[in-house]
């Protein structure tokens, strides 16, 4: 990326800063510029396009203000990379199912994977008595190389017995529940909210302790509508979106 291909017109009544904002638009819309592209540094750009210092910081603040550019502290300015875009708040459909259907290359890790004995919040969240076991799960996701989700699972083990048997590195917990163990999921209800990353998730997803967090949390249910599985889901807000198509 060169401050060399914008072109800047000195004689022209259009202000500078404006010439600039649609030129850096006009690239990354025709993909010369690409999402991830750094920008040349300011310096380079005040340098380059021998314009003022404050005319280049005006235009490329206008453009991060429109979600066009992203600032990373230490690392400098970026196209902006488009945000995940899944409709969980319409189908009850997996992550994985979903990038998968987006074509989009992720890997995930298990951090913990353990049989235990439920809190008195599990039990009433998985209708279950204090000494029936669930498999405990927390899972690391990263979409195209990037920590995205970081995943709580607790699934009844007496209901799918069996569920600890499994890689889940390389399977989801719907994947293993209907076509490795033959339990048909009937449906689920998420509930969805914010809160901010403590100092441990932080480090998981690569971000800084109290940074904002989307939380999906979820229980899924059987044919005989008993809860078999429920998950607290933490999703980077600047890697996704929720989108819901509502009729009436």
């Amino acid at each position: 990326m060169d401050a060399n291909e914008i072109d800047i017109q000195l004689d022209s009544s259009e202000p500078i800063y404006v010439q600039i904002v649609n030129a850096i638009r006009r690239k990354i819309n025709e993909k010369e510029w690409q999402a991830g592209d750094r920008l040349p540094s300011e310096e380079a750009l005040v340098r380059d396009l021998d314009v003022s210092r404050g005319t280049v910081r005006k235009a490329v603040t206008e453009l991060v203000n429109e979600g066009v550019l992203e600032r990373i502290q230490g690392k400098g300015t970026f196209v902006t990379k488009d945000k995940i875009s899944y409709p969980f708040a319409q189908e009850l459909t997996s992550y994985a199912e979903a990038m998968k259907e987006k074509d989009l290359s992720f890997t995930t890790e298990v951090l913990v994977s353990e049989r235990q004995l439920p809190t008195p919040e599990l039990q009433q969240r998985l209708n279950i008595g204090p000494r029936s076991p669930v498999l405990y799960m927390v899972r690391m996701r990263s979409v195209e190389g990037t920590p995205a989700i970081l995943l709580y699972n607790w699934v009844s083990l007496e209901r799918v017995p069996g569920a600890d048997q499994s890689d889940y590195s390389k399977k989801s917990v719907f994947e293993v529940i209907e076509q490795e163990l033959g339990h048909k999921i009937k449906y689920g209800v998420r509930d969805f909210s914010a809160k901010n990353l403590d100092k441990d998730q932080a480090k998981i997803l690569q971000q800084k302790k109290g940074d904002a967090i989307l939380v999906l949390k979820q229980v899924t249910f059987n044919h005989d509508d008993a809860p078999i599985e429920c998950s607290n889901v933490l999703l980077r807000t600047d890697q996704y979106q929720v989108t819901s198509v509502l009729y009436r």
